[in-house]
């Protein structure tokens, strides 16, 4: 048989239930960091026109993009709402 990543992460979650609170936390935010480089291609808006729009810069956002940093919900909620983006919790987490 084959332990793959998810039998890990089974096996970790069952054995700490913190640990799972905080990965699906940074799943969630992933996901929307993911749903807004959407948007921003969708309205044909390039990473600088989105970071004047945010008061930001520009690496910034490529960070967010890539996930090279950690957002908060309050600074990833401020470009969902330049984008006038709304989504439903359930729709990005797979539920």
């Amino acid at each position: 048989m084959v332990y793959t990543f998810e039998d890990y992460k089974k096996e970790v979650f069952e054995k700490n239930p913190n640990i799972k609170e905080l990965y699906d936390q940074e799943w969630l935010k992933y996901m929307i960091a993911q749903r807004i480089k959407k948007a921003r291609e969708q309205k044909w808006l390039s990473q600088l026109e989105l970071a004047k729009l945010a008061n930001t810069t520009q690496s910034v956002i490529a960070r967010m993009e890539k996930w090279n940093q950690n957002f908060s919900i309050t600074t990833l909620s401020k470009f969902l709402k330049i984008l006038w983006l709304e989504f439903q919790i359930n729709e990005m987490i797979g539920k």
